[in-house]
């Protein structure tokens, strides 16, 4: 039977909740998940956030739906998704 639900990468992943810092960034174990700013939010200070770890240890942190950035296994940024939406 076909599975035609929510992606399956996202639903074998581990989510953590975290809130945003002053400096807009996320603290994640040992590492620090800086957040870009895009279209609908300039900043995402005091916000909680999730961090989602993926079986292949990439990161992405999520406000709500959002995803606000996309991070490989040592917390740099992957994809600017402002640069993707284009």
């Amino acid at each position: 039977m076909a599975y035609s639900g929510r992606d399956l990468r996202d639903v074998l992943c581990e989510q953590f909740e975290r809130v945003v810092g002053k400096d807009n960034h996320v603290h994640f174990e040992r590492l620090v998940l800086h957040l870009p700013p895009d279209r609908i939010r300039h900043h995402c200070v005091k916000a909680k956030a999730r961090v989602h770890r993926y079986l292949d240890c990439e990161l992405a942190v999520f406000h709500g739906h959002r995803c606000l950035g996309w991070y490989d296994a040592n917390g740099v940024i992957k994809l600017s998704l402002q640069k993707a939406a284009a």
